[in-house]
């Protein structure tokens, strides 16, 4: 094979490897941590979601308990699955995006579209239907992460480590599912289930983690 197989980079000896000098600075390391954070939004979003779902009084202010056991089953189904649907029009919208806009920018409004969507849900004033709603915009903004973060890392990541620096992405998103999961235990934990600072208290972590990079556009 033309090549031959590349050996694997030690990332401990960074300054061996062929690049120029002063490639390997703080700059690119905070950019690749800040766009793999991106990966996180759908591991919170999935662990969060399970926590809500599970809060007695999430499930009183939609009226779950009105429903016989066919609908509660689609209703949970349902909400779950609004973001997964929304996640594919994002990321077939988000290719568009990035080209219009900038990597930069396309990250702006994804996290804009996330932050909207879950303030829609957090506030769904007992509606089911602005529950669906919340959560398919949100799933707009999430669906486009694996497409603006990956795009991001691999054009500002030196060839030498663009695998292990794409690698973030997907690690982030454990990450993220690992805080989630915390979360609700720290929530019931702490807080309870009479109260509907539960899962409000553990939306608002997505809103900390969305935020608007202070890097400087993409090549």
């Amino acid at each position: 094979m033309a090549g031959g197989v590349k050996k694997p980079v030690n990332i401990f000896k960074l300054k061996d490897l062929d690049e120029p000098k002063g490639v390997f600075n703080w700059r690119l390391w905070f950019a690749v941590i800040s766009f793999g954070l991106l990966g996180a939004a759908r591991g919170v979003d999935e662990g969060l979601i399970n926590g809500a779902f599970n809060s007695k009084v999430f499930q009183a202010s939609i009226n779950y308990d009105s429903y016989n056991e066919t609908e509660q089953a689609n209703i949970k189904a349902n909400v779950s699955a609004m973001v997964q649907v929304g996640s594919v029009a994002g990321a077939l919208i988000a290719f568009l995006v990035c080209d219009r806009i900038g990597r930069i920018w396309a990250t702006r409004q994804l996290c804009v579209l996330w932050i909207v969507g879950i303030a829609i849900f957090m506030g769904h004033g007992n509606s089911l239907g602005a529950v669906y709603a919340g959560r398919f915009i949100a799933g707009l903004g999430v669906g486009q992460t694996p497409v603006v973060g990956p795009v991001y890392i691999a054009e500002i990541a030196p060839a030498s480590i663009r695998g292990l620096c794409t690698c973030i992405f997907t690690g982030a998103v454990y990450l993220g599912i690992v805080l989630a999961y915390f979360t609700n235990y720290g929530a019931q934990v702490n807080i309870g289930d009479t109260t509907d600072n539960r899962w409000v208290s553990n939306e608002k972590n997505i809103k900390k983690l969305a935020s608007f990079h202070a890097n400087l556009e993409s090549p």
